[in-house]
């Protein structure tokens, strides 16, 4: 519980003894607003010429006064800054969801990077696979044709020469895929690229819309 403090003060010439539970300055300053009140009214005659009591009733009207006034500015700050409050709110939170769609546009950005370097791999896997199966495939063919030279000399040369047209078929083959691979990379970097512009623009201009609402809460 707080203590009380009791002051001498001196209000119009007289000394009186005050209590309150308020520091002893901020008693000392009470005094000093009562006197400075009752010097105003000295100074002018009609106040002079009044009697003890109405000039009690003119300085309690004018302290009155002063309260009711400054409590009116005290009331009209505090809703102002309550208006404040509110409009601040208003800002945080439209941040907060900027940051939210930014951090979300990055996850989206990250997760595209991660697919485009997935399907990179498995195409590249795809390709080993089937470079493999080929060559498989073509040491097959070159074992069963050194075998039918042994037993058919006579047609050694027609089979060597449908070898050397199914080596060259097959490499056909794998440059049309090699060219089909490159094609699908390209358009899938393209796409990445595409995506990263448009959401490059869109962080861009949340950052712009950031930037205004700063600007707006600087000049309120």
């Amino acid at each position: 519980m707080a203590m009380k403090n009791t002051v001498e003060v001196v209000i119009a010439g007289k000394v009186f003894r005050i209590s309150g539970y308020e520091s002893p300055e901020y008693l000392h300053q009470v005094a000093v607003y009562i006197n400075e009140k009752l010097a105003e009214f000295q100074k002018l005659d009609g106040y002079r010429k009044q009697s003890t009591d109405q000039k009690q009733l003119m300085l309690n009207m004018n302290l009155a006064d002063d309260f009711f006034k400054a409590k009116r500015q005290a009331d009209k700050l505090s809703a102002e800054l309550e208006k404040k409050d509110r409009e601040m709110y208003g800002i945080r939170h439209d941040l907060i969801e900027a940051q939210m769609d930014k951090e979300k546009l990055e996850t989206e950005k990250k997760e595209l990077k991660e697919k485009l370097s997935l399907q990179k791999k498995e195409a590249g896997e795809k390709l080993a696979a089937l470079e493999k199966e080929t060559a498989e495939r073509l040491e097959t063919k070159k074992r069963d044709a050194e075998e039918k030279r042994q037993d058919l000399k006579k047609v050694v040369e027609s089979q060597e020469k449908a070898l050397e047209n199914q080596k060259k078929a097959m490499e056909a083959q794998r440059q049309s895929a090699q060219r089909k691979l490159d094609e699908q990379n390209q358009a899938a970097q393209k796409r990445l690229a595409e995506q990263k512009r448009g959401y490059e623009g869109q962080i861009e201009q949340l950052q712009r819309e950031i930037r205004d609402l700063r600007r707006r809460l600087e000049q309120k």
